[in-house]
C-alpha cells in the first residue's frame, strides 16, 4: 500500500475512533431501556406515556407478580363479573375519559339509585323515589349545604385539579408530591396540612352534613373518618357526585388494553431487588423471580417503581446506593370487600321493609362494622342480587348472618387498599429516588384514585424524558398558563 493510501486509511480510522462512539452514544441516548415495576393504573399509564414521549425504539418492560390491573379488578360470584376495586370514575377525570374512547371501551352509567345514611341504629336520612320529595329531605336536613356542596366541589377542587392537564401538556413535571399539587393551585397545600372537617367548617358547612354526608362519602371510599386531610378527603367528595362511570366489562380492560397500545413486554415474576451498577452501560440491574420461581436479572437504563413502597406491601431491596432506600413509615389501610348474593335483612339497617331499604347506604358511625353496603349490577350493567359491603375488619359468620335472612354465595377480599390518611406525620415520598430511578405510588399518600394514579404516571414519563433529554427547564419550574400571560399582555 502506497504511503498516500496508508495516510488515507490511517484518517479514516482516526475520524471513527473519535466520531463512531459518540454517533453510537446520541442513538443509544434517543432509545432507553426502561423496566417498570407494578402493572397497575399506574404502572400500565407511565408505560403508555413513556412510549408516547419516547417513540417506538424504547424498550420497555413490565414486572407484574400477579395479573395486570393490580388493584383494578372483578370478582365472580354466582353467575355474575362484579367490580370488586376500583369501581368509579369522576366524568372530569380527564385521562380515564379518554384511555378509554383511546382503547375501544365504552362508559357504563353507575349513578341514580336509592340512597341512605345509617348511624349504626337507624337511618339518618334517605331517599324518596320522587325527587321533588328527595330534595325536600335534604334541604330541611342540611340546608343550604345541600345546594352549596356542587358548587365548592366545582370551584374549590375540580377548576383547579383540571389545570394539571395544561400543565403536563406543556411538558412540566415535579421531583415531588407537594410540588405537583402544589402546581395545580397553592390552596391545595393547605388543604393536604388540615383535616377535610376544619377544610369544610371554614367554608361554611355545618356540623350535621360534615358529620354525616361528608363522613359517609370517607367512609365509603376510604374507610376512614373527617379527620383526614383535606385534598383527598374533598376528592372522595367528588366520587359522590352525580355522572360517575365505569367501563363497561370492568375497569380493569384499561390497564390491560394500555401494556397492548404501549406494544410493552409483560413480565410475570415477582422483584426483589433494584441494583446500582458500577461501570458504565446500563444504570441498574432489576433481580425477579419469575412464574417458575427461578431468579433472574435484567439490566436497564432507567427503573420506575409502580407498586408501593410500604410494609406489609413491598419487599423490594435497593442494593449499593449512596444512600439507602428504605420502605416509607406511612401505614397502608386494610380494607375488606365482602360479596353476597342474596336477601339482605332490612332490620340490621333499622328498616323495616326489604322494599325500603336503599340499594346504596352510607354509614356516619366509625365504630360500626360496616362502612358502606351496595346492590351491584354486574360489569356491563345488568341488575343483580349481588350486595357488597366494605368493613375495616374482616366480617364474622354471625355477621353476615345478621345482615342477610338467605345467601346463595359468599365471596370476601381483603387487601391493602389505599394509606391510612394523616395531616400530621411523616414528609411524603418523592417521585425521584435516584438518579433515572424513579417511584409513582407517592402520589396515594396525597389521594389514592385511578385518576391520581395515571396523573402520576404522565409526571414520572415527563420527569424520566426531561432528565434523559437535559430539559431542566420542564422540572420544577413554574407554569405559565399561556391564556394568563396574554390576558396580561393585552392589559
Amino acid at each position: 500500500m502506497s504511503a498516500s493510501g496508508k495516510a488515507m486509511w490511517t484518517s479514516i480510522l482516526f475520524f471513527l475512533a473519535c466520531f463512531l462512539p459518540n454517533a453510537l452514544s446520541e442513538e443509544t441516548k434517543e432509545h432507553p431501556s426502561i423496566g417498570i415495576v407494578g402493572g397497575g393504573i399506574g404502572g400500565t399509564s407511565t408505560a403508555y406515556f413513556l412510549r408516547q414521549l419516547f417513540g417506538k425504539e424504547a424498550k420497555i418492560d413490565i414486572f407484574e407478580k400477579r395479573q395486570v390491573g393490580g388493584r383494578l379488578t372483578t370478582i365472580k360470584i354466582g353467575d355474575n363479573q362484579i367490580e370488586a376495586g376500583g369501581t368509579l370514575i369522576h366524568p372530569k377525570n380527564m385521562y380515564m375519559v379518554n384511555f378509554t374512547k383511546l382503547l375501544g371501551l365504552e362508559q357504563l352509567d353507575v349513578g341514580g339509585g336509592s340512597f341512605g345514611i345509617f348511624d349504626g341504629s337507624s337511618m339518618r336520612i334517605s331517599s324518596s323515589q320522587y325527587s321533588v320529595v328527595t330534595m325536600a329531605k335534604l334541604f330541611w336536613r342540611y340546608g343550604m349545604d345541600i345546594y352549596n356542596i356542587d358548587s365548592w366541589i366545582n370551584e374549590k377542587l375540580l377548576s383547579k385539579f383540571m389545570r394539571i392537564y395544561d400543565i403536563q401538556s406543556a411538558g412540566h413535571a415535579y421531583t415531588t408530591v407537594p410540588d405537583l399539587i402544589g402546581a395545580m393551585d397553592p390552596s391545595f397545600i393547605s388543604y393536604m396540612k388540615n383535616s377535610i372537617k376544619f377544610v369544610m367548617k371554614t367554608s361554611g358547612f355545618g356540623d350535621t352534613f360534615i358529620d354525616e354526608m361528608v363522613m359517609g362519602a370517607l367512609r365509603t371510599n376510604y374507610g376512614q373518618n373527617t379527620d383526614i386531610p383535606g385534598f383527598v378527603g374533598a376528592v372522595s367528595i367528588a366520587g359522590v357526585q352525580p355522572g360517575l362511570w365505569a367501563v363497561k366489562g370492568g375497569n380493569k380492560q384499561v390497564p390491560e388494553k394500555l401494556v397492548s397500545e404501549a406494544q410493552v413486554q409483560v413480565i410475570q415474576g415477582t422483584v426483589v431487588s433494584v441494583q446500582l451498577l458500577q461501570y458504565q452501560g446500563k444504570n441498574y440491574r432489576v433481580g425477579f423471580f419469575d412464574a417458575e420461581k427461578k431468579e433472574q436479572f435484567k439490566d436497564y437504563d432507567i427503573v420506575i417503581v409502580a407498586t408501593p413502597l410500604h410494609d406489609e406491601v413491598s419487599e423490594i431491596d435497593f442494593e449499593d446506593f449512596p444512600s439507602s432506600i428504605e420502605n416509607f413509615p406511612q401505614q397502608f389501610h386494610k380494607v375488606t370487600a365482602t360479596f353476597v348474593e342474596g336477601v339482605p335483612d332490612p332490620k340490621y339497617f333499622g328498616v323495616d321493609n326489604t322494599d325500603d331499604l336503599p340499594n346504596s347506604i352510607l354509614t356516619c358511625n366509625d365504630s360500626i362494622l360496616v362502612n358502606s353496603q351496595d346492590k351491584k349490577a354486574d360489569v356491563f350493567g345488568n341488575p343483580t342480587d349481588v350486595y357488597k359491603f366494605f368493613s375495616n375488619t374482616p366480617p364474622s359468620e354471625d355477621d353476615v348472618k345478621q345482615m342477610f335472612t338467605s345467601k346463595k354465595d359468599i365471596r370476601m377480599a381483603t387487601f391493602m387498599a389505599y394509606p391510612k390518611y394523616s395531616t400530621v406525620g411523616e414528609d411524603l415520598p418523592p417521585f425521584v429516588l435516584h438518579d433515572q430511578l424513579y417511584y409513582v405510588n407517592g402520589i396515594e399518600l396525597a389521594a389514592s384514585a385511578m385518576e391520581m394514579s395515571s396523573i402520576a404516571g404522565k409526571n414520572v414519563a415527563l420527569l424520566a424524558y426531561n432528565h434523559w433529554h437535559g430539559n431542566l427547564d420542564k422540572i420544577d419550574e413554574p407554569y405559565l398558563d399561556p391564556a394568563s400571560e396574554k390576558d396580561k399582555t393585552e392589559l
